[in-house]
């Protein structure tokens, strides 16, 4: 048999190696998976009065990140996400929830606690399954990061509120708006909603409206499935009276 010299073996040898590496490339095995952009997720989380020093924690399709708001309840969280993000906002007796459907201002109050029952309502869950679902449910994470979903949602919300209080919110956009505590606007919302008794002491919308707002986004459930586009309904405007 006739021996290989070194400089034919590592020839051969090299060969096989670029061989062995065409066809992973071909496979499309290797390499990374990609990692998520970093982008900032900020707002304000309020009642009527601010969450002061209020612990925010997200929790998003991908990533995690946490904040504490100041005393005017603002804060500010930058980290490495995919949306969309559920936020959880607590302090002392109070904790309240909302999403957030990409970087942005994304504020916590009892009415983004409405829009998420509204929400829970039209994808048949409840508020707990849909927050624990946004890690997972291709249906949630489509309808939540839906801009006309949750714009129908926000109007829906607010038709509610009029037809059960007979209160006109400044604004239909009141996930996303910029206010402050103790300003006219969306702040003063929530102090008009607190005095008629839409709001509790421990900041939750009252068991009446949030049961309202649920059987109206049932009666207007979001289309597409997993895999479509939904795009939902404006709902139904809930019953009358004036709800505690």
């Amino acid at each position: 048999m006739k021996l290989l010299n070194g400089a034919t073996l590592r020839t051969l040898q090299f060969g096989s190696v670029a061989l062995a590496t065409s066809a992973l490339v071909a496979c499309g095995g290797g390499g990374d998976s990609g990692s998520s952009p970093s982008a900032t997720i900020s707002g304000t989380a309020a009642v009527g009065a601010p969450l002061a020093n209020a612990s925010v924690v997200l929790t998003c399709k991908n990533g995690t990140g946490s904040a504490t708001a100041n005393g005017n309840g603002a804060y500010s969280a930058t980290f490495a996400f995919d949306p969309p993000c559920a936020i959880t906002a607590s302090s002392g007796a109070v904790t309240i929830h909302s999403i957030a459907t990409g970087p942005g201002t994304f504020n916590v109050t009892p009415l983004t606690e409405l829009l998420l029952s509204y929400l829970a309502g039209q994808l048949g869950t409840t508020v707990s399954g849909l927050l624990s679902g946004i890690s997972s449910n291709a249906t949630f994470q489509n309808a939540m990061t839906n801009s006309t979903v949750i714009a129908n949602a926000e109007a829906a919300v607010v038709q509610l509120i009029k037809t059960k209080y007979g209160i006109t919110v400044s604004s239909t956009s009141f996930l996303t708006v910029s206010f402050t505590p103790g300003q006219p606007g969306a702040d003063a919302d929530l102090d008009t909603l607190q005095t008629a008794g839409a709001i509790t002491s421990t900041g939750q919308p009252a068991a009446s409206l949030t049961a309202a707002a649920t059987a109206a986004g049932t009666a207007a459930p979001i289309s597409g499935g997993g895999t479509g586009t939904p795009t939902g309904g404006t709902g139904g405007t809930g019953g009358s009276g004036t709800g505690t």
